[in-house]
């Protein structure tokens, strides 16, 4: 089965959920036969371990030119799709399909226009959130002129997912959003394909009561999560346990979660190794107040063999893993608590720990998470 894979940006450093799930997807493909990977790339990506993998890699940078973002948005109609249209693309994209195509995926609903270039075959749009009722969310939380902007692309992005009625199968990360997609349109192949992570390799206990949220600090949803955290639930971890101290990990921080930072909270900023960072948290975190599929950061954090506290938005999709290694708390005074106690018993939060790596090894690998996907493509169009 000969695969093309249209997806934001080249998956190699997989250094944000998003990579994380297009390279699990690229690499299960790859099982099956040859893939061709398009692609934007920028000076933080590198396609050649992709290659050295054997995937072909056809990338083109991300220019956003104006012509494009108007092009965009007569192709998508809304400005998130825009933002990710590009004709060099387009024509990457049509010429990897002509050279025979079994299986066209399409990573995001705001790749979508790109699946117009299969006319045989199976075409697959894989849907990391539901956008439109992530961004209503978004738009919900919001205030001043942000909650307009974001209620018209909430209302954009519902109307790009009912044309995906058009492409053959649609994948989604868990039967939350399965619920969420059947509000939208009435599809007749829906699968859910979970985000999942591959060999846990659990990091020794730390050594103090640090606790870490670590996301892209650029994106919306994640600068609101660590803002009201630092400002709800922080000060009430610091008053019961002084030598508290808190890390805001994770690429692009904004200027207002750099502003975050004060004695007991380092934002980090950009960092090239995560394991570090890993190594000196006790309790992880997931404050999310807004958001839409699942949150690989969780799995990852098991993964290292940190427990992790979360609201339940943060652990939406994932709700298997609570008691697993999660805990979940929406109050901030029972947030704090729920942080206080496993920053202050390292035994504790070692074992809930070992107990999530364990259920990600167990429950959360790509091999399973993808055989939905695969059966679906054995059917054909």
């Amino acid at each position: 089965m000969r695969s093309v894979v249209v997806a934001k940006f080249v998956p190699w450093p997989p250094n944000s959920g998003d990579k994380r799930r297009t390279l699990g997807i690229v690499r299960a493909l790859r099982e099956q036969g040859p893939v061709t990977l398009c692609a934007f790339s920028g000076p933080d990506e590198d396609p050649a371990p992709l290659e050295a993998e054997g995937i072909d890699v056809r990338s083109v940078p991300l220019r956003r030119r104006p012509t494009d973002v108007a092009r965009g948005l007569v192709a998508g109609r809304s400005l998130t799709a825009a933002r990710f249209w590009d004709a060099a693309l387009a024509r990457t994209v049509a010429q990897a399909v002509r050279e025979g195509t079994d299986a066209l995926v399409v990573e995001h609903v705001q790749l979508l226009p790109y699946a117009r270039h299969l006319s045989a075959g199976v075409r697959i749009l894989d849907m990391h959130n539901i956008e439109s009722s992530l961004t209503r969310r978004m738009a919900d939380s919001a205030g001043g002129l942000k909650r307009p902007v974001f209620a018209a692309e909430a209302r954009a992005l519902r109307s790009l997912e009912r044309r995906a009625v058009d492409v053959d199968v649609v994948a989604v990360v868990s039967e939350v959003d399965r619920q969420a997609l059947r509000d939208v349109l009435d599809h007749p192949r829906v699968v859910v394909v979970p985000n999942a992570w591959d060999e846990p390799r659990p990091l020794p206990p730390a050594d103090g009561p640090v606790a870490s949220f670590v996301a892209l600090l650029s994106w919306g949803p994640n600068v609101e999560a660590a803002t009201w955290f630092c400002r709800s639930v922080w000060p009430r971890v610091v008053a019961a346990l002084p030598e508290a101290r808190l890390q805001l990990v994770g690429r692009n921080p904004t200027d207002e979660v750099r502003a975050l930072a004060g004695p007991t909270v380092h934002v980090t900023g950009t960092v090239p190794d995560l394991e570090p960072w890993y190594a000196r948290t006790r309790v992880a975190l997931a404050p999310l107040l807004a958001g839409g599929g699942s949150r690989l950061k969780i799995l990852e954090s098991l993964a290292a063999g940190r427990p992790l506290v979360a609201t339940t938005i943060g652990a939406e999709g994932l709700e298997d893993l609570i008691g697993r290694g999660v805990v979940v708390e929406d109050d901030p005074a029972r947030m704090a608590q729920a942080v206080v106690d496993l920053l202050a018993d390292a035994g504790a939060s070692a074992e809930l720990g070992r107990r999530g790596a364990q259920a990600v090894a167990q429950d959360h690998s790509w091999a399973a998470a993808v055989r939905p996907l695969l059966a679906e493509l054995t059917r054909g169009a």
